[in-house]
């Protein structure tokens, strides 16, 4: 990329950097390139006006994963022939995560888990067969996708509104994904 005028202003405003391009002229059509630490990968692309181009917030999962407010809008693929937990972060207002078997679990369930035990997810399953799945209005810990029931390309959303985490499933079958509290 080429710059005309790039001021590049440093400074502690709130935790932020702050770049200003004028008269640019792009090669590429990219003001900011950011890329993971290999230096190959890119990460998420900045274009014209602010607007992110590409934001690469996706993850293969093959073992337990204790999840980061950080992570915030990820993608979960959950690949493994051993299944394993996802233990979500504490709530916190605006944070979602997505799950989505790409690996039928066989042998035991992937679970997606409150990281307190408080009985803060809440939300309903969707399946293709027509028939109504399992739903939690009043409170659970785990989501389940269900060993010998949940199929590849099932999959789980979870949006947080500071306290409660909303879940909404589409799975195969009524009974790939349940929605459990702790014992």
């Amino acid at each position: 990329e080429t710059l005309s005028t790039l001021a590049v202003l440093l400074g502690y405003y709130a935790d932020a950097l702050n770049i200003d391009i004028t008269e640019a002229t792009l090669n590429g059509g990219n003001y900011i390139n950011c890329y993971d630490d290999t230096g190959t990968a890119s990460v998420f692309s900045v274009g014209e006006n602010g607007a992110v181009l590409f934001s690469d917030l996706t993850e293969v999962v093959t073992s337990t994963n204790v999840i980061t407010a950080a992570e915030s809008g990820s993608v979960f693929f959950l690949n493994s022939g051993t299944e394993f937990v996802s233990t979500l972060p504490a709530p916190i207002a605006g944070m979602h995560f997505t799950f989505i078997v790409t690996a039928a679990p066989s042998g035991a369930s992937y679970t997606v888990v409150t990281n307190a035990s408080a009985n803060v997810m809440l939300g309903t399953v969707h399946s293709s067969d027509g028939v109504d799945g399992d739903s939690e209005l009043t409170g659970c810990d785990t989501l389940s996708f269900v060993d010998g029931a949940a199929v590849v390309g099932d999959r789980a959303e979870f949006w947080c509104d500071g306290t409660n985490w909303f879940g909404v499933a589409h799975c195969n079958v009524s009974t790939g994904i349940t929605y459990t509290t702790a014992t």
